[in-house]
């Protein structure tokens, strides 16, 4: 039971993560949010390991498995952070959100050719059906001014790079996913957690100061950079790479499609917003969808 807590806690902290974003780009640039919240993450994670005794086990970690650190963490934060933010500024709100919803696919897709996980046809149906009530809940609650009201992607040629770049960071979170799975066979959770957020840090502060200028720093949006090096930064990568140790990399990310229902559950419980058929249609077809692909799982 403590493991599925923990599983449920890495999505409603990455839901949350949404409000916390808003909060604070009210006032600072997107470059230095990224690059805050990683800071902080990164820095937590050095004190934890100091606590547990293993900062020494951490250097020669890094010292052996530089590489596929680097590589985790290009993917994992400076790559997946930087598409989002270039990307969800040249698309809808709705298009974004859409295309964001592709990482349970990529990930199965990747688990497959990669990690040799073949999923079940009733597993892939499960996948499907899960999206589309992502997609549901997802485009429901975007007000029509913002595209909402229907189900398809609103293609343009304005918004065709910044389509391209958020399912583009999709790709990239998925890989993130199969690419941390193989290195927790070497090293524990909280290991990859610090060399992704310390590799990542190193990589997103120097570019936010030459990129990110301008903005200014209040005392919410630096208190939301906190909060979001905290919860969705240490805890959540710390208890998703834990997850991932007994649940594997694909099968977790099925359950990343509960995301937009914990979204909504923030907007009607703290924004009052109404919560209508269409959401409710999509939430049945998310839980059923994860019901199915659960099914599927290879044995």
């Amino acid at each position: 039971m403590r493991k599925w807590l923990k599983l449920a806690a890495v999505l409603t902290l990455w839901a949350f993560s949404f409000i916390l974003n808003e909060v604070a780009l009210r006032s600072m640039g997107p470059a230095a949010v990224v690059a805050g919240r990683w800071t902080v993450t990164a820095v937590l994670t050095w004190l934890l390991l100091a606590r547990r005794g293993q900062l020494g086990r951490f250097g020669a970690a890094l010292r052996v498995d530089w590489r596929h650190f680097f590589v985790l963490s290009l993917v994992g934060v400076t790559l997946l952070y930087g598409l989002q933010v270039v990307g969800q500024s040249r698309t809808s709100a709705v298009n974004a959100g859409l295309l964001a919803n592709m990482v349970p696919v990529f990930t199965a897709l990747l688990a497959t050719t990669v990690l040799h996980k073949r999923l079940r046809a009733i597993g892939w149906l499960g996948i499907v059906v899960a999206l589309t009530g992502a997609w549901v809940v997802s485009v429901a609650q975007q007000p029509a001014a913002e595209g909402g009201g229907g189900l398809g992607l609103k293609l343009s040629a304005s918004s065709a790079i910044g389509d391209l770049l958020v399912l583009a960071s999709s790709l990239v979170a998925a890989l993130y996913f199969i690419f941390g799975s193989r290195l927790l066979k070497a090293h524990p959770p909280l290991i990859v957690t610090a060399a992704a957020a310390t590799l990542g840090a190193a990589t997103l502060v120097p570019l936010a100061l030459l990129f990110g200028r301008g903005g200014t720093i209040t005392w919410p949006a630096v208190a939301a950079v906190v909060a979001l090096g905290i919860g969705p930064g240490l805890l959540a990568n710390l208890w998703w790479w834990e997850t991932v140790e007994w649940l594997d990399a694909s099968r977790a990310a099925v359950y990343i499609y509960l995301i937009p229902l914990i979204t909504m559950g923030f907007a009607v419980l703290i924004l009052n917003e109404p919560l209508g058929l269409t959401q409710i249609a999509g939430a049945i077809l998310v839980l059923g969808g994860v019901w199915l692909a659960e099914r599927g799982q290879p044995a």
